[in-house]
């Protein structure tokens, strides 16, 4: 039962999907309302209609930020949404997309090949230079500062 819990905190659960997929289909019936203004006006005499054929596309409009909003507010949460100031239940509420990036950013640095930052540091090796005693790189040939031959 213990192994679960932590789980089930990292699902989204039915009610904020059902939210997410309701102002999904708002959008959808509000793109279609105000595109609907646009399809009168080019395929015939949009004042042959009863009443005021804008309207639809201002209902639609409307639709259209509502559902956004709805959809916003089921995928990320009340908290995570900004709508309830509540950072620990933010945190909770965007706990699902936080491991999914985590995951994804994980995968892409594996992809890259990129040395691993666990790795043994390579020893550095210095050479004095005899004439000024300044430190170089053990393949150099010449002083960085006074610029003789070494050795």
């Amino acid at each position: 039962m213990d192994n679960q819990e932590p789980r089930d905190k990292k699902k989204i659960s039915p009610e904020r999907k059902g939210l997410y997929y309701a102002g999904m289909a708002m959008m959808g019936i509000g793109i279609i309302l105000f595109l609907s203004v646009f399809f009168i006006a080019f395929t015939g005499d949009p004042f042959a209609h009863e009443g005021n054929f804008m309207q639809n596309g201002f209902f639609g409009f409307i639709l259209i930020g509502i559902g956004s909003f709805v959809m916003n507010l089921g995928a990320r949460g009340a908290a995570g949404s900004g709508l309830v100031l509540d950072p620990e239940k933010a945190r909770e509420d965007l706990t699902p997309y936080t491991k999914a990036a985590g995951g994804m950013l994980k995968d892409a640095l594996e992809e890259m090949d990129l040395p691993s930052s666990k790795s043994v540091p390579k020893e550095v090796v210095r050479i004095r230079c005899p004439h000024c005693k300044e430190l170089n790189e053990e393949d150099a040939r010449f002083c960085k500062s006074c610029g003789k031959e070494i050795g």
